[in-house]
């Protein structure tokens, strides 16, 4: 009789551990829990999805929108207190653009922040094609919550984070989920609590959530979800700062008509090129090339940044020739934009020679760049050469 005990308690043991309570395991409640939700099926159909309701933290109560998207595509914009915060990710980098920080841009994420971001970017649960994107989850079991009996899981995400979530037995809908979360980037372990669960099309999700962390409390209220909408071009990317929205008018394909001043005075045509400016991807960096000949070929590679403490543009041209790199400063005035190197020439000599570029008739078909020399340390400016950029088609 002991021997039968042992082999008893040890097979109940196993049965337990490989995630097998009641005659089900691990798969069977997910695959309850997904149809709870309105079934995979159904899911596989949402491309993404649009959030609008009322987020509440600080004790404020203010509007909030999310996008969600396949390929862990995410953007929101809310507010923590009196200041708006937006965030997003385009599925492999993360962002954020939070005023509580006192920087005046959007930013890379912290570790931190960024498992948050990329929790919230799941389609509410992250049990729909877990195995997929690597996931882990194990069944640890019953408990009651609040006198509700739940499903204990442990979930595994492929960067190793775990999270416990707890099931309703009944409905298979998530109660309450406890993860790792940030406060002003600071790593902490929140509880969310799950509510008021509707229909939404063929899905079913929760219209409320309350998260506690540290001493915080925030509330989510879902007011209208749409399914599958039409989304802006670059929504889940790094957002430009202010400053460089304004180079906007340079980005993308240009044809070019270069004229030069010769030695007699005259201005005379002397090539026909093409060139592009593009932003970085995720970053606020504007980069030109262009090629062209003036009595030898020359290519220039040029950057714009904004420098937040001057408050104005940095430029660097790349010249091929001479394998070498200037350095520019300057703004907008009026109309034009204005860039030379009187404050950051590397010239020793006595008397060195500055550079202009004046970006002047600007508009969204074209613009021109004059450049111009200077002799007296700026007093006067010599336009010497005309680059007029039309956009092709």
């Amino acid at each position: 009789m002991k021997k039968r005990y042992v082999i008893l308690t040890v097979t109940l043991f196993l049965i337990t551990v490989s995630g097998a309570v009641n005659g089900q395991t691990i798969e069977e409640i997910i695959e309850k829990h997904i149809n709870a939700h309105g079934g995979l099926k159904n899911w596989q159909k949402i491309e993404n999805m649009k959030i609008t309701g009322h987020f509440t933290s600080f004790s404020e109560r203010k509007p909030f929108t999310e996008i969600k998207a396949k390929g862990g595509k995410y953007y929101a914009h809310f507010w923590l207190g009196q200041h708006p915060v937006h965030e997003g990710s385009d599925g492999s980098f993360v962002w954020t653009d939070d005023p509580w920080f006192e920087l005046p841009y959007a930013r890379k994420a912290s570790p931190v922040e960024e498992s948050v971001i990329l929790q919230k970017s799941d389609f509410f649960t992250p049990f729909i094609n877990y195995a997929e994107k690597g996931y882990k989850a194990t069944f640890d079991g019953k408990e009651v919550k609040e006198g509700v009996e739940v499903f204990k899981i442990t979930l595994t995400r492929n960067d190793g984070q775990n999270e416990t979530w707890y099931l309703n037995s009944k409905t298979y809908l998530e109660y309450m989920a406890i993860t790792d979360w940030s406060d002003f980037a600071s790593p902490v372990q929140q509880e969310a609590v799950f509510d008021d669960f509707r229909k939404v099309g063929e899905v079913v999700l929760p219209f409320y959530n309350e998260r506690v962390f540290d001493s915080r409390i925030t509330s989510t209220e879902i007011e209208n979800i749409e399914l599958n909408v039409a989304l802006e071009p670059g929504i889940f990317n790094l957002p430009l700062s202010e400053p460089m929205k304004k180079l906007d008018f340079l980005r993308g394909e240009w044809g070019v008509s270069f004229d030069a001043l010769g030695r007699g005075g005259n201005w005379s045509h002397v090539d026909s090129t093409s060139s592009v400016f593009q932003f970085i991807e995720n970053k606020n960096i504007l980069q030109e090339n262009i090629s062209y000949i003036r009595y030898l070929p020359l290519e220039k590679i040029t950057t714009w940044t904004f420098n937040n403490d001057r408050k104005n543009y940095l430029m660097t041209v790349f010249n091929d020739i001479y394998s070498s790199t200037d350095v520019y400063q300057g703004d907008f005035q009026g109309d034009s934009l204005v860039m030379d190197n009187t404050l950051v020439s590397f010239t020793k000599t006595e008397n060195p020679t500055f550079t202009r570029y004046i970006f002047t008739q600007i508009s969204q078909e074209g613009f021109v760049l004059e450049i111009a020399q200077s002799k007296d340390k700026g007093e006067t400016w010599k336009v010497s050469q005309k680059f007029t950029y039309f956009r092709k088609k």
